[in-house]
């Protein structure tokens, strides 16, 4: 056989191509790989796979392809990514309308002209769904569903009086870790807060095992933490991937610290958020949670002790309007009391000058003494005793005869 130009070769290829495939297009489900991105030219290269499970547990890759997006398609991207909150990046399962192309000189590659990111959405929604039924299934110790709403153990701890002591898991120097201590210290009432930091990746491959490690290390601390709080900064909903694991969602569910999460996305909820203590939309807003609760304790201390004081107040003047009255009382009882008192001296005043010995002898009385003595009865004298008499003008001496 005589050789033949490689050139020949393609343009046999692409001439069969082009009689099997041209004007066809075809839905594909595939995962995206190796995505070159180019925004500012606006056409994107990628590498379709289609993975499938091994004997080994692990996936094989059993079919690869090249794709491109061009420019007159370019914007399926930003559609897409508006209505998913996924970034358009590698290891997404989409399914894709596809054209197939070959050049002579780049080779075969599927052309890309849409995404149904509806088949997205509910393949994430499966397989966050898949998690939670594998957790009310073999663990509804700790997660069970109450009117269709999930319920764990740990939403259901007691919140303290206020918050103080927080135990911070986040990425080091992120948007997240920044934005949640800033408003954290900066709060307009003055409140401290001590935050031990437990620094550590959230995002990427074998970023839920880490988040993990550092609960656990949180929980063997023995610190009497008030709060563990979780952050992140804003991205994709792939992004937060590490967050809709069944690991994360176990160890949330069961930590015997209230866990709260400000993981940074306004659109979807991810598993942590959904079996955590409280769950709020970013960093910024997990400190403003912890802030407006202490503010909520010290307005009520506040109104307590208004109520404290105002009572005391009452109490006080009633306690005075008591005394007032009773002074008053015990001025008009002691005023009556010393009036007949004194009325009582002025009578035993008048009785003691009638029975005063002198006056009675100035009316006519005599008193009889007998050395020194008073005599009182007629059986004490005898004849010849010698008396004193006492008138009213003086003594006189006398003999019994």
């Amino acid at each position: 056989m005589s050789p033949i130009r490689l050139a020949d070769l393609a343009y046999a290829v692409e001439s069969v191509m082009e009689q099997h495939f041209a004007g066809k297009g075809y839905w594909v489900v595939a995962e995206t790989s190796d995505i070159k991105n180019y925004p500012d030219r606006n056409y994107c290269f990628l590498t379709l796979v289609d993975r499938d499970s091994g004997s080994s547990g692990g996936r094989d890759t059993v079919a690869k392809m090249e794709a491109a997006i061009w420019r007159k398609n370019y914007a399926i991207i930003r559609e897409f990514e508006q209505a998913t909150g996924v970034a358009f990046s590698r290891n997404i399962s989409v399914l894709l309308f596809v054209s197939v192309a070959f050049h002579p000189i780049y080779g075969m590659r599927l052309e890309i002209h849409q995404i149904d990111h509806s088949y997205t959405m509910g393949n994430l929604e499966r397989e966050r769904q898949a998690i939670l039924d594998t957790l009310i299934r073999d663990h509804k110790e700790v997660v069970w569903q109450e009117n269709g709403v999930y319920i764990t153990i740990n939403q259901l701890l007691p919140r303290p009086l206020a918050w103080h002591r927080i135990a911070l898991i986040a990425a080091p120097n992120s948007d997240g870790w920044r934005d949640f201590r800033h408003e954290l210290h900066h709060n307009p009432f003055g409140y401290s807060y001590q935050i031990d930091e437990y620094l550590t990746q959230v995002q990427g491959q074998g970023a839920d095992r880490a988040i993990c490690g550092q609960l656990d290390r949180i929980r063997d601390s023995s610190i009497a933490y008030d709060a563990v709080v979780m952050v992140r900064g804003g991205g994709s909903q792939l992004d937060f991937g590490s967050f809709d694991t069944l690991r994360v969602g176990l160890a949330v569910a069961m930590f015997p610290i209230p866990i709260l999460a400000g993981i940074g996305h306004e659109r979807n909820v991810s598993i942590a958020d959904m079996l955590c203590h409280q769950s709020v939309k970013t960093p910024t807003k997990a400190a403003a949670f912890l802030i407006d609760h202490n503010r909520q304790f010290e307005e009520q201390c506040l109104r307590q002790f208004g109520r404290l004081t105002e009572a005391a107040r009452e109490r006080l003047l009633v306690a005075r309007e008591n005394l007032s009255q009773q002074s008053e009382r015990f001025r008009f009882t002691t005023h009556d009391y010393l009036k007949n008192r004194h009325l009582e001296l002025t009578e035993k005043s008048v009785t003691l000058k009638h029975l005063d010995p002198s006056n009675l002898l100035r009316r006519g009385y005599a008193m009889i003494m007998r050395d020194g003595r008073i005599i009182t009865k007629t059986s004490a004298l005898a004849i010849g005793d010698k008396i004193q008499l006492r008138l009213g003008d003086g003594i006189t001496n006398a003999v019994i005869s």
